[in-house]
């Protein structure tokens, strides 16, 4: 054998050698028991529309499901809006969509389909949201303690989805300066509130300079909002710490009975922080009251389950309301917090259980860091809610099992002007769940104009599934230092030193 001939062969099963390497890298493994996929496991075009089903007998569709061949790879675009896909129209049963039927063709891609349109060789497809059970009639699904690493979460953006909102400018004074909650009825409410008129309407100024970054990575999930525009600047960030984080999730679904468990709990969550500044140099007018609500949900793939190919969406809003009193006010604070276990949100006979951390240690109290300066009174409300969603589709469509933590934070500072100096702080946690999906009424308002800007005579509604469970208040405690009146209040849960 020549020399050429064996350095010849021997490059040709290097080139083998490679290409087998490089398959491997590429093609997930999808089979076993449910596990992360990470963004290797993936195609470019799953990792950018989502991973197909693979029916088996494990899992019985309802009737009017349409899987579409193809994958990920038959998508060709997807609007901006987070609702209207672009597919090959020669997809395996893609001529079988019409509005009414549910289209399934990746776990982000499905939806109840409002109208399908021809462009060529491709079709438009409108979609509404769909609850879990609208898409399978039967269904087992078991996730045991599954590690889940948040750093891998893929981040998609829709930059047209309704949502960003700041909703008004009132003139609240820091006596209003309490916490803000999260209701089932999907919309957020202040409590120990009243409106009051609005001062000069600047919202739109101020809209624009709000920006708002959620952040996931290995150690915890998180929020940044900034401001600077409209006499008014704002920078608040809130933090959940993990440790080693898993996932448990349990989904049964009969013919009969729809819905008869449904559980999911994240494990391993360590603390909460939260840190913010705020400051005028216009006075009242500056105020706002208002909803935000990113553009971006991060999403996790879960291997092992082919028929229905679930994913962790990560969404989050948040809320600001502030109270600074007049120009030239500045308002600071930073709170750190530990605490013990995870999230639990469980529905099984009919009945819901929501179990939340515990051993709350306070160990950088907002009542002790609050400062700033002001000749009058201010205030502030902040919260961010945390929705983990383990099921099928996009952005506000995404339906499954889900659990809401939401922490809340009001801090007040009296004028300096005093003798004694009197600040305050309170912290409002609460967890609650549910199984389907929940829009906010307005973005469901603002989807609905959408598509009758489009002509398509469908709507979609605000809600689908069980009725969210009731919320679980795990703290609601405020602290005062200095002349304040009246003093601490031990309020709900335990903490352990001054929030």
């Amino acid at each position: 054998m020549s020399f050429e001939f064996r350095r010849a062969s021997g490059l040709a099963a290097l080139l083998i050698l490679a290409l087998v390497a490089g398959c491997s890298r590429t093609q997930p493994v999808r089979t076993g028991k449910p596990h992360q996929l990470k963004k290797s496991d993936m195609s470019v075009a799953e990792q950018k529309y989502g991973i197909a089903p693979v029916p088996d007998d494990s899992v019985t569709y309802q009737p009017d499901v349409i899987i579409v061949g193809g994958g990920a790879e038959s998508v060709r675009s997807q609007n901006p809006n987070g609702f209207i896909w672009t597919i090959d129209a020669d997809a395996a049963r893609a001529d079988e969509l019409v509005p009414g039927k549910v289209f399934f063709l990746t776990n982000r891609a499905v939806g109840r389909v409002l109208d399908v349109r021809r462009n060529g060789g491709d079709l438009v497809v409108s979609i509404g949201p769909v609850d879990i059970t609208e898409i399978v009639s039967e269904a087992h699904i078991h996730i045991t303690d599954m590690p889940i690493d948040f750093g891998e979460a893929l981040a998609y953006t829709a930059p047209d989805f309704p949502g960003q909102i700041v909703a008004s400018v009132r003139r609240e004074s820091a006596a209003r300066a309490v916490p803000a909650v999260f209701t089932p009825g999907s919309d957020w409410s202040f409590y120990k509130t009243t409106d009051t008129p609005p001062a000069p309407d600047v919202t739109k100024l101020i809209e624009k300079n709000f920006r708002i970054a959620p952040v996931v990575s290995r150690s915890g999930i998180g929020i940044r909002v900034t401001a600077d525009g409209g006499g008014l600047k704002v920078l608040a960030e809130s933090t959940v710490h993990l440790l080693m984080p898993t996932l448990n999730v349990h989904l049964d679904i009969t013919p009969r009975g729809g819905v008869t468990e449904a559980s999911v709990e994240l494990k391993g969550a360590a603390g909460l922080s939260w840190k913010f500044f705020a400051g005028t140099d216009v006075g009242l007018k500056a105020n706002v009251n208002g909803l935000l609500q990113p553009d971006t949900d991060f999403s996790i793939p879960v291997g092992g389950i082919g028929p229905v190919p679930l994913a962790v969406t990560v969404r989050q809003r948040f809320l600001i309301k502030t109270g600074l009193g007049v120009r030239n006010s500045t308002l600071s604070a930073q709170g750190d917090y530990t605490f013990n276990g995870g999230f639990r949100v469980g529905y099984v006979n009919k009945t819901w259980g929501v179990a939340g951390p515990i051993g709350f240690t306070a160990t950088q109290s907002m009542a002790r860091t609050g400062g700033g300066l002001s000749l009058g009174a201010e205030g502030i409300n902040l919260a961010d809610q945390i929705k983990v969603i383990v099921g099928v589709g996009a952005f506000g469509f995404a339906a499954g099992p889900y659990f809401s933590f939401t922490s809340a934070v009001g801090a007040l500072k009296q004028s300096d002007i005093g003798m004694i100096a009197c600040t305050g702080a309170t912290l409002d946690v609460k967890l609650s769940g549910g199984v389907g999906y929940v829009i906010p009424k307005s973005i469901t308002g603002l989807v609905n104009s959408i598509l009758a800007g489009l002509n398509i005579k469908y709507r979609i509604t605000g809600e689908g599934g069980r009725e969210p469970s009731e919320a679980l208040t795990i703290v609601s405690k405020t602290s005062q230092v200095g002349g304040c009146k009246p003093p601490d209040n031990d309020g709900v849960g335990t903490v352990q030193g001054p929030v």
